[in-house]
């Protein structure tokens, strides 16, 4: 009898050991998680909110001045309402007629090439840029990372979307051309 209650006294002692490690590495791995990246998600939720938009502007018909004026403030809520710790550029337009709204920090380099040469955005803060598109391809170069976005007949947006996290640089693009890709 004396040896079944030592044997019993091993096992639980073990089971408690266990339990506590077990305990201890879960709320270790708990306590030191973190996402991935601050975006999560939000260039998904734009282009959403981009397709929305375009019904918008071709059901109710909208003249190019107003949709100009629309995309415009559409930008600007996103710029406005994220903080300064996201860059956004947001490139739109119809035709030959472009406009680039964004907000940019010092050190971030950005080039626009909307087809008749690149130009150096040496701007920093909010602002906005008008450019006549040569063509149908602007190239945006976001720190040295090339950026293609394709213009089509009738409205286009796009966005480039650039966030540090952990001493890491995350950049999420989209617009109007991953609105196509479902076409």
């Amino acid at each position: 009898m004396k040896k079944d209650k030592k044997a019993q006294f091993y096992f639980l002692a073990v089971i408690v050991f266990l339990t506590v490690f077990l305990l201890f590495i879960s709320v270790t791995n708990k306590a030191s998680y973190t996402p991935v990246s601050k975006l999560s998600g939000e260039g998904e939720k734009i282009d959403i909110e981009i397709s929305y938009l375009f019904d918008y502007l071709s059901r109710e018909q909208i003249d190019d001045a107003n949709a100009e004026e629309i995309l415009l403030n559409f930008s600007n809520y996103y710029i406005e309402n994220n903080g300064a710790d996201k860059e956004m550029f947001f490139l739109f337009g119809k035709g030959g007629s472009l406009k680039l709204n964004s907000y940019k920090n010092e050190g971030t380099s950005l080039f626009v090439d909307p087809g008749s040469g690149e130009d150096e955005i040496t701007e920093n803060g909010k602002f906005e840029k008008n450019y006549v598109l040569s063509g149908s391809f602007v190239i945006m170069v976001l720190d040295g990372t090339k950026y293609n976005f394709t213009f089509y007949e009738g409205e286009n947006l796009y966005y480039l979307i650039k966030t540090s996290y952990n001493d890491q640089v995350f950049v999420e693009s989209g617009g109007t051309s991953s609105l196509n890709e479902g076409s």
